[in-house]
Order: C-alpha cells, then structure tokens, then sequence
C-alpha cells in the first residue's frame, strides 16, 4: 500500500455521517459528528458501562447500550446515537448488579452479565455469590436467563447459529476460561475450554461472529492469538504481533494494529498480510463501523485520535474519544 500523504482538507478524511463519544471529564458522554463539536446528545452511563470489556455500540453503528443504573437493579438502556431516543431493554432483580455485556453480531439482541457483587471476601464470609447470564431480544422485549453461576464476560451472540461465546473471570480479574453456550435446544450445552492461570486480556469477536481474537498483555510483553467461535482448540498465534492492541476490521476476516509507523493488517483466513507506513497513534482504537478508517490513540487516554482512511491513507486528527458511532 502507499505511504499516507498530508491531508489537502481535514474534511477529505472526515465524515459527517460517523461520530464518535466524547467525555467532558466529569460523566457526561456527549456524541459528536467527526466534523463538527456541536452534541447531538449528551448521557451520563454509570459505572460497569464504560468498560472496554463490553462491545456499547452496535454492529451497524447506530446504538449505544449502557447501564443506568449499573447497581441494585440495573438497567440497561439503548440510545440512538443519531437522535437521543432512549428506551430500557433490560431490568435485573432488585439485589442484581450489571455486568459486562454485547450485542448480537446481526444488532438484533444483547448477552449481558449479571452478578449481586459478591466475590472471593464476600464468599469466604458466608456470603452466597450469584452470577447469570441473559439474552435480551430487542424486537420483542424478550428476555432469557441463559446461565448460572460463572463470571461471564459475553464476546458475541450468532443468532443464526444459536451459539453464544463468553469468556469466564475470576479473582483478581484474570481470564480463566471461554465457554460456548449452545442454544439450539434446551437444556443449554456449555462448552468450556480453561485458560492458564494468570491470563490478561480481552476476547473480541469479528464483526460475522465468525472468530474470537484473544489480546493478552503482562508488563511490556503483548501477543495476539485467534481461533473459530465454535473451535478454541484450534487457536493459532500471531507470533508478528508489534502492537499494543489489535482489532477486526468490520466485515472481514481481517486483525489490524499498530506500531506507531506502521499500520499492519493480518487476514486470518487467507494468511494475507498488508500495511500502512506513516506517522499515527501507537495503539488501534478501532474502526468507524463500515471499515472504511481506523482510529489510532495518539498520547493515551488525553490525546487525539488519528483517522487513517484506508483508501486514500490520509489521516486527520479528533479529540480523545470513542467508541465509534453512525450517524445516517
């Protein structure tokens, strides 16, 4: 690919019809278009919502799910990111508190985890943890406990496929384990597969439900590794990983990062690899949600974003923010 040129226009890279979430430091989460600053709307999420553990907006750009509140019935909200219109789709018993959730790969429904808070102290003093998982359609209103006693953090719901993939915590906040749940009949078949002790790091799947992307992290030390939704024995390593972070591009089989100079992409299917040379963020945030640019974080949390378009390999800068969002 060629090297990205300066940008003649900031708005040549730019898009009116994406935004992104930007906060005001204080808990308010305001969306914006990439051109302009005016807010379409303002929120304030609470807690367990903002987490990079949870997939907050859906396949195709349009939603937002966040949890207000997140403690002692939570309830979990899904706002148009183009007009504010908000409604609840979710609502935990009283003693229940949310948890990580996702949304279904074709936007339809969310898996969200629920728990009463108690873990390892609570539970050595006699206390009874409590952990579920759900499925919410959002059409009907739906909703359907789906599993019982693990700290599931949801990874994609293949309506088609009637499967649901989950990674398992424990103490400490490692990842012990990731579990395929089967909902063609009931009752529901778990297949877990358990991970090394110690395991840091986050399960994201493709955009088709297709694939699990495993990012693990310890100290300076980071790697990449993949495998089908429904085959973890088949997980392959990327053993050129130079990243920091790694995400799929929407609507391919596609793993992308960056370096800092360079923008690499790595198909999981063919085995094809191409890059980008340039000056940009040292980590990939993500993507605008048809994969026509990534965002890269340049200066960590309190710096800008850098939107490559990967057609044309120009960048343009944003402030800090994400996710990622489609306006029209």
């Amino acid at each position: 690919m060629a090297s990205p040129t300066s940008s003649p226009s900031r708005l040549s890279v730019l898009d009116d019809r994406f935004g992104l979430v930007v906060s005001d430091g204080h808990g308010t989460l305001t969306i914006r278009s990439e051109t302009t600053d005016v807010a379409i709307t303002s929120f304030v999420p609470q807690e367990r919502s903002w987490t990079f553990l949870s997939r907050t907006v859906s396949p195709d750009g349009g939603s937002i799910a966040y949890w207000a509140p997140a403690l002692s019935g939570a309830a979990l909200h899904v706002r148009l990111a183009s007009t504010g219109a908000d409604r609840t789709v979710f609502a935990a018993a009283p003693d229940m508190s949310g948890n990580t959730f996702t949304w279904s790969s074709d936007g339809t429904g969310i898996v969200v985890a629920i728990d009463n808070g108690c873990q390892e102290i609570c539970a050595v003093q006699g206390g009874r943890p409590a952990q579920e998982l759900w499925t919410v359609d959002l059409a009907s209103g739906a909703s359907e406990k789906i599993g019982s006693g693990s700290y599931w953090l949801p990874v994609t719901w293949d309506r088609a496929a009637k499967r649901v993939a989950a990674g398992v915590t424990g103490p400490g906040g490692y990842l012990t384990g990731y579990d395929v749940i089967d909902l063609a009949q009931k009752p529901y078949a778990v297949r877990s597969t358990a991970f090394p002790f110690g395991t840091a790091g986050r399960l994201k799947a493709s955009s088709d439900a297709r694939f699990i992307l495993l990012s693990t992290g310890l100290g300076t030390t980071n790697a990449i590794a993949w495998w089908p939704l429904d085959a973890p024995q088949k997980r392959a390593e990327v053993h050129t990983f130079d990243g920091t972070t790694a995400e799929w591009r929407p609507g391919t089989s596609e793993v992308w990062w960056s370096n800092g100079t360079e923008l690499v992409a790595m198909d999981v299917v063919s085995g094809a690899r191409t890059s980008l040379a340039g000056s940009f963020g040292g980590s990939i945030a993500g993507f605008r949600t048809d994969g026509s640019a990534a965002m890269t974080l340049l200066g960590g949390d309190h710096g800008s974003v850098i939107v490559v378009d990967l057609k044309t390999a120009r960048t343009a800068s944003l402030p800090a923010g994400g996710p990622f969002v489609r306006l029209r």
